[in-house]
């Protein structure tokens, strides 16, 4: 059957349906990740090639199509030279438009979403976004692919694409290296490209072989791109020493200069409302009451600590304000706005900025990849000048470039800049995930630990490192930490849960010598009260029925909190003595 469309006419159709259907199987896929997304794909092949193509709008009366190349823009297609050299002009299109697409802001963001959703939703990426644009993206390029090689073969029926080539591409890359643009045609040469090459040797056939295969996967499991990758680590490690050899010989170049504070301009903001309030949040999982009714407040340019033992319900309560958490009850306000049915990302963009307890960030980015994931917060990436590389996308990678070497240079990461995520401390990308909220300009931060697996000679310089990126922000801070003196220290108030219930707030210097707080962190043993040095709290312990009767009704429920007592609230006074004497 002839559809009466030019060749080049045909192939732009092909890749216009590839991207739908790309974008068809992309949206129930969102929430499959890894293999399961891989067998996502290769059921739609299997479907396409036993019920989808057989349809009469396809393959028409016939169980055969034919697609004549003919003559297109002067040049007769027939010929299997020149159609060989479309070929080769469409794979390095290709290349271009996928290299490009991993240096620029699309590409980044690809990989951020998929290395770490959660971090690059609290980045104002939407994970959604970037994982429909990549299903576009590669629906598009296969289907490109696809007409060329419906154009090579001619006629073709339903059964000329079967399942297993799509499992044999995957194998591609693969063997080629994930993530790598060279390594996808490594891998295609070494599959496709040797067996044609030497004629389908038998050397060359057990080689590319399912033997063959396992063999190169386990000597470099990074793939053929592992040893182009190592080469280029020689060279450049080489060129290196070689500079520093110069530079040491030349004395003009020994100048230390001090990092100039990057340009961050304001986000403007009414001064009526405070940076975040948290009213009444309950958050419930299966039977169990994670978070019970909490209210917390952050007043602009002010330092919240947020403390309790682990199980308390901190981070919970942190990732409903982050937007990560849906709660059953209670609402979250930005500075003035409603943000509770709003997603990560679209929080993230209302100033919010979040440090996560795990520090993993995005492991195949370098840092100054991720700085400038952070920078899309408010300078987004155009998806069409970066494909095409035209010359506002260049412009824009340029300053882009440049203003993440400030951020970098002003937290003193100049010597990881280009070093990967994954080879990085946690200490180091802790001040990453700091030099991000920078880029960011985000003015309300949530810290979740930040000095988690940190060493302690470098969790002592996180205090002022904090007061330093608060000033520069001037921002308002909601930090939990359990480094009890650094949080005391760098705290304008302080909340405390126990039990997802809030039992005490205020000032630091209060709050932890409230009962129900030393109770909380010590329990009730007067012993361990006297070694935290508060021995002025230790009457609040003893069992001595007018040492409880001395507390007020407020100080009984939080101990009653403390001690995992429930239904307490409504009792009198008298009953919660009784109540908590029968519990010691």
């Amino acid at each position: 059957m002839n559809l009466g469309m030019p060749f080049g006419f045909a192939i732009g159709y092909a890749t216009v349906a590839g991207v739908a259907a790309a974008l068809l199987i992309g949206f129930p896929a969102l929430r499959v990740k890894g293999l399961f997304l891989a067998v996502t794909t290769l059921a739609f092949a299997v479907a396409a090639r036993g019920w989808l193509l057989p349809y009469r709008m396809f393959f028409g009366d016939g169980t055969v199509l034919y697609l004549p190349r003919g003559r297109w823009l002067g040049i007769d297609f027939r010929s299997q030279r020149a159609f060989y050299y479309l070929c080769l002009v469409v794979l390095v299109g290709c290349v271009f438009i996928t290299s490009r697409l991993r240096k620029s802001g699309i590409g980044r963001s690809i990989i951020a979403v998929r290395d770490n959703e959660t971090a690059a939703a609290s980045f104002t990426l939407s994970p959604t976004v970037a994982k429909l644009t990549a299903f576009a993206i590669s629906g598009g390029l296969a289907a490109a692919a696809g007409a060329l090689l419906a154009g090579l073969r001619v006629q073709f029926g339903a059964d000329s694409f079967p399942p297993d080539e799509s499992l044999r591409v995957v194998a591609m890359t693969v063997i080629g290296g994930l993530g790598s643009v060279s390594g996808a045609l490594l891998g295609a040469i070494y599959v496709v490209g040797l067996p044609a090459l030497f004629d389908n040797n038998a050397t060359v056939a057990l080689l590319t072989s399912g033997a063959g295969l396992l063999v190169l996967l386990l000597y470099l499991p990074g793939g053929l791109a592992q040893i182009t990758t190592a080469a280029r680590d020689i060279t450049v490690r080489w060129y290196t020493r070689r500079l520093q050899m110069t530079t040491a010989r030349d004395p003009g170049t020994d100048v230390l200069r001090a990092p100039s504070r990057p340009a961050m301009p304001r986000r403007e903001r009414g001064q009526d409302n405070p940076a975040l309030v948290a009213r009444q949040i309950t958050v419930s999982f299966g039977g169990r009451r994670a978070v019970d009714d909490v209210s917390l407040e952050v007043n602009r340019n002010e330092v919240v600590g947020l403390i309790g033992a682990n199980g308390a319900g901190k981070s919970t309560l942190m990732n409903v304000i982050g937007g990560f958490i849906r709660p059953d009850s209670g609402t979250v306000e930005v500075f003035g706005t409603d943000v509770t049915a709003l997603s990560p990302a679209r929080r993230a963009s209302h100033g919010i900025g979040r440090v996560f307890q795990d520090a993993r960030l995005f492991g195949d980015l370098t840092v100054r990849e991720t700085v400038k994931v952070a920078l899309e917060s408010h300078e987004r990436t155009e998806l069409v000048p970066s494909l095409l590389g035209l010359g506002p996308s260049r412009r824009a990678e340029r300053a882009k470039a440049a203003e993440a070497s400030e951020f970098i240079s002003f937290l003193g990461l100049g010597r990881y800049a280009d070093a990967f995520l994954s080879d990085l401390s946690t200490g180091t990308r802790r001040i990453v995930e700091l030099c991000c909220l920078l880029a960011q300009r985000a003015d309300l931060l949530l810290l979740d630990e930040p000095t988690a697996g940190v060493a302690q000679r470098e969790s002592e310089a996180f205090g002022p490192l904090i007061r330093r990126v608060r000033q520069e922000l001037d921002a308002s801070i909601l930090i939990i930490e359990h480094d009890i003196p650094l949080i005391m220290s760098i705290s304008d108030r302080v909340y405390c849960l126990a039990a997802g219930t809030c039992i005490a707030d205020g000032h630091p210097h209060d709050v932890r010598r409230d009962p129900a707080v030393i109770a909380a962190y010590l329990g009730t043993d007067e012993r361990a009260i006297q070694r935290s040095g508060i021995a002025a709290a230790a009457h609040v312990t003893s069992d001595r029925p007018r040492d409880l009767a001395a507390l007020r009704r407020d100080d009984l429920i939080r101990l009653a909190v403390a001690a995992g007592l429930r239904n307490h609230s409504r009792l009198r006074k008298a009953e919660l003595i009784d109540l908590l004497e029968r519990s010691s």
